[in-house]
């Protein structure tokens, strides 16, 4: 059976739910630290959103009061209740998807808001120190060798850290910044991106440079084979053989040099010698 999300009526009051969590199947991804943090404050985000709930981690939903008095009579407030009984759950949730590591910062958190308060700050990291880093990073990285879809992945990566901690990119410059950084085989593209009345999407460039990537790689394949024709018709020019005659000491004998000469090395290459004796009249 399908695990889902329970749906439950508190008090038998049909109008108030409290809502149940299932976070082996809504939420997948464990909060592991920095590297992970915006993507899993995403997932999480999109299932408080989802059921209204978001109110819980940004303070918009506060708790209500502890007690009412009726009349006379201090009694406990129903309302903050089901407040607290709606809190603990999406606190559980918090804690059931992040690393074991790091429960203990949601366990010991008062409310929902002060544990995802407290994952902010540990893992955020708003500080300037790790700003300029990324910044720094982002601003040193090229294409080089690598495929366009790693180099553009690197980028967003990046992107999505300076977003979480506090310096989000514009889509303007995170399209300068992709051009700026890839080589000269991409030069006619950029030209054209850059000639555009409007802004190109970072999805719209990334689908452009992936198509141009891959003709840029037809066109090298189709080359190829013409290299290797070439080369294989080639053959090295001989220069046709000379002849040396040379007389010993002795001179009862004349030494005969044939040498034969490859055009491509021009170095003389020894292919006979023989000493023919002359008789004397």
């Amino acid at each position: 059976m399908a695990n889902t999300t329970g749906v439950v009526n508190a008090d038998n009051n049909s109008d108030v739910i409290v809502v149940q969590f299932n976070p082996a199947s809504q939420l997948p991804i464990k909060l592991q630290g920095n590297h992970n943090f915006a993507t899993w404050k995403a997932q999480f985000s999109m299932l408080m959103h989802g059921h209204d709930l978001y109110g819980h981690l940004d303070g918009s939903t506060p708790a209500a009061s502890r007690t009412i008095t009726n009349g006379t009579v201090l009694s406990a407030n129903p309302a903050f209740a089901l407040w607290f009984r709606q809190d603990q759950l999406i606190q559980n949730a918090l804690m059931a998807s992040v690393d074991p590591t790091i429960s203990t910062t949601v366990a010991t958190a008062d409310s929902a808001k002060k544990a995802w308060d407290a994952l902010h700050t540990a893992y955020a990291n708003k500080s300037q120190t790790r700003i300029f880093s990324l910044c720094n990073r982002l601003a040193r990285l090229t294409k080089d060798s690598q495929p366009i879809t790693e180099y553009l992945q690197n980028i967003r990566s990046m992107v999505d850290e300076l977003s979480t901690a506090g310096a989000p990119v514009t889509n303007s410059e995170l399209i300068v910044k992709i051009l700026s950084g890839i080589r000269s085989e991409f030069r006619e593209i950029s030209a054209a991106i850059c000639a555009r009345d409007s802004t190109i999407t970072y999805e719209e460039l990334y689908e452009k440079l992936l198509d141009h990537e891959l003709f840029l790689r037809h066109e090298e394949s189709k080359k190829a084979p013409s290299q290797i024709t070439t080369a294989a018709v080639e053959t090295p020019t001989i220069i046709a053989p000379t002849i040396t005659m040379a007389t010993t000491n002795n001179s009862d004998t004349t030494i005969i040099l044939i040498h034969k000469i490859r055009g491509d090395l021009r170095t003389p290459t020894l292919m006979m010698v023989f000493a023919a004796s002359c008789a004397t009249n």
